[in-house]
């Protein structure tokens, strides 16, 4: 099952292979970085359609996570960590066989042991904008990004060829802060099978059609979801299918000149605010020092009554959360809403 190779497939552009495509046995080979991904985006990259190039701005995000991975590592032996990071130039690549036709290979970025108790384990490492990273943080990263869950599940089989803690070790692109989760190793255990699970149907369209370019497998997501809007194969796959219909909520119209005087509206509103809340602050701050020299919490002072008002606030230790719970437990207990607001800066 397990099977380490270094040589051949480590050259300068081990990362810049395709994410699925056909080996010399007839075995689809799949890259753990992309094991996740839709179906049928894996079956055009193995069946040669030729993908979209990244524009500027994806080049830049994933070039940032490239150089910033080297940053992690180094902040992770200063906290003690004991970490052996793969070679850039010569990576060493691991092999895994998941199915008799479908086998995934790829190129951990590190393996390490905690500064305290532990063996050794992979390290995965992450970067993510602000609200990625707190998203994780609350949520763990097998709710909030599985991918990287199923990918160190892959690259611990592949190394150790048995279920082992795993590390998500994550960087804030904006704070430049960091944080890592522990997976433990019967977790890891579930996210191989259900990586197993998810390409195992890939293994058996192949057996069933061969490497046809044109017998495409479903497609795994919907129309317009940030999934299929990333996806290099986008123009190739959406022609080919009939747009999918919603119930799109009716908006009101606006024009740009209307659009131009509101946020003149708004500026203006805020910039009328913006001296009175400052003063307003200001004299709570006296008034909060003066009722403390007074050591009294409450007084009347110019025919009003002022209160110095405490309130306790109780937070969750969402890391020692996630370490204790399942991602389903933990998903009956940590919910997540969205709501859309607008900001004028």
């Amino acid at each position: 099952m397990k099977e380490t190779v270094n040589g051949p497939g480590a050259q300068a552009g081990a990362y810049d292979r395709p994410s699925a495509s056909f080996d010399r046995e007839g075995h689809i080979e799949v890259r753990a970085s992309a094991a996740m991904s839709c179906r049928r985006a894996l079956w055009y990259a193995a069946t040669g359609h030729e993908p979209a190039p990244p524009d500027e701005a994806s080049l830049t995000v994933l070039e940032t996570g490239r150089s910033l991975e080297p940053v992690v590592l180094r902040a992770m032996q200063r906290a003690g960590w004991e970490v052996a990071p793969t070679d850039a130039n010569s990576p060493m690549g691991v092999v895994l066989q998941l199915t008799p036709i479908v086998k995934v290979t790829g190129h951990p970025d590190a393996t390490g042991t905690p500064p305290l108790f532990g063996g050794e384990a992979v390290i995965e490492v992450k970067t993510r904008g602000p609200a990625a990273f707190r998203r994780w943080q609350t949520l763990g990263a097998e709710r909030s990004h599985p991918d990287s869950v199923a990918q160190a599940a892959l690259y611990t089989y592949g190394l150790f060829g048995e279920a082992r803690d795993a590390v998500i070790a994550t960087m804030d692109t904006a704070e430049r802060a960091w944080d890592h989760e522990v997976i433990p190793a019967e977790r890891v255990e579930r996210a191989l099978e259900r990586t197993r699970e998810w390409l195992a149907p890939l293994g058996a369209h192949h057996a069933t059609h061969g490497a046809n370019p044109e017998a495409l497998p479903d497609r795994d997501f919907e129309a317009g979801s940030w999934r299929c809007n990333s996806c290099p194969f986008l123009a190739t796959c959406l022609p080919g299918d009939a747009e999918e219909t919603g119930t799109d909520e009716e908006r009101p119209e606006v024009s740009d000149e209307e659009a131009r005087q509101a946020v003149a509206a708004y500026v203006s509103a805020r910039e009328a605010l913006r001296e009175p809340e400052g003063a307003k602050r200001q004299a709570l701050g006296t008034l909060k020092a003066w009722m403390r020299h007074q050591g009294s919490a409450k007084a009347e002072l110019a025919d009003h009554t002022v209160s110095l008002v405490r309130s306790t606030r109780y937070a969750v230790d969402h890391k020692r959360l996630n370490a204790l719970l399942d991602a389903e437990t933990r998903k009956e207990i940590v919910t997540e809403q969205t709501s859309e607001s607008v900001r004028i800066n």
